[in-house]
């Protein structure tokens, strides 16, 4: 398991943090200027701009000889998915009900058989055995109608019911989720890397650029980390799991560093009018 962060993530965490607040749209000087802090060339971020507008991500419209960039409707829905993993915290209210589902897709469709996995893995689901997958929480809203969408929702049989054995809930976990200790140490890493930048800009150490670099990379590692994380009920994780720890930094970060931060983004993003005023 990899923590490195893909460039994709970090424009859509720009977007939702920074952006979208301020009208949704961005010229791409400013983006450029924006993404420098983070060690992105000019020509870098072109590059991930045609990408993400290649794959319906972003639109761009043209004012003089000026690009300006804006989510579509597809890239607002990663930016909510995005935002939703990042508020996942694991529930210490869980009632003790696993939800099981389970599903025979014929070989011929193996294609969707494998959407469905990965749409299962996305939903905090675990693989207990051969197509049978657990987790201590409901199916999500849109599960009928996306399985519907590929074509598998007639393969599929959903059940909401008791643990009776003869596991221990602990060996569920570990068969089902086998990912739980490689997240740990990811948790563990960002706690590791985020917690001096905390430190210095307590100490004053740390200018609006360096603020706004560190707001960003914070927030934009956490998404990468909790993309991996099931966000199991507290009595379910692991002993000294590091996730609590992390998402209390986290969370101290995001407040602490976003008045500097702000001030660093406002003073080089651009709308079509100008620079905002300060």
């Amino acid at each position: 398991m990899d923590s490195q962060v893909h460039p994709d993530t970090v424009v859509f965490t720009l977007y939702g943090q920074y952006v979208l607040p301020r009208g949704g749209e961005i010229w791409v000087g400013s983006l450029i200027h924006a993404l420098a802090p983070l060690g992105f060339s000019a020509g870098a971020v072109r590059t991930v701009v045609s990408r993400m507008k290649r794959k319906g991500h972003l639109e761009n419209r043209q004012v003089g000889r000026r690009s300006f960039y804006r989510l579509s409707a597809m890239g607002l829905n990663e930016i909510r998915w995005g935002g939703d993993r990042m508020r996942a915290a694991p529930d210490s209210q869980w009632d003790g009900q696993w939800t099981v589902v389970t599903y025979s897709v014929p070989e011929k469709h193996r294609g969707r058989r494998d959407t469905l996995r990965w749409m299962l893995h996305v939903w905090g689901f675990g693989a207990l055995a051969p197509g049978t997958w657990v987790s201590p929480g409901p199916l999500p809203p849109e599960a009928e109608k996306d399985c519907r969408a590929i074509g598998v929702w007639e393969y599929v049989e959903v059940f909401r019911a008791g643990h009776l054995g003869p596991s221990r809930p602990g060996d569920v976990v570990a068969r089902a989720w086998p990912q739980l200790e490689a997240l740990g140490d990811l948790y563990r890493t960002y706690i590791a890397r985020h917690e001096p930048a905390l430190c210095n800009f307590k100490a004053g150490r740390l200018d609006d650029e360096q603020c706004f670099a560190a707001h960003l990379q914070c927030m934009c590692e956490f998404v990468a980390v909790t993309l991996h994380d099931p966000a199991l009920p507290s009595r379910l994780l692991p002993a000294n799991c590091p996730r609590p720890a992390a998402q209390l930094l986290f969370e101290e970060m995001k407040q602490a560093l976003k008045k500097p931060a702000e001030r660093f983004f406002d003073s080089i993003y651009e709308t079509t009018k100008g620079l905002i005023p300060q």
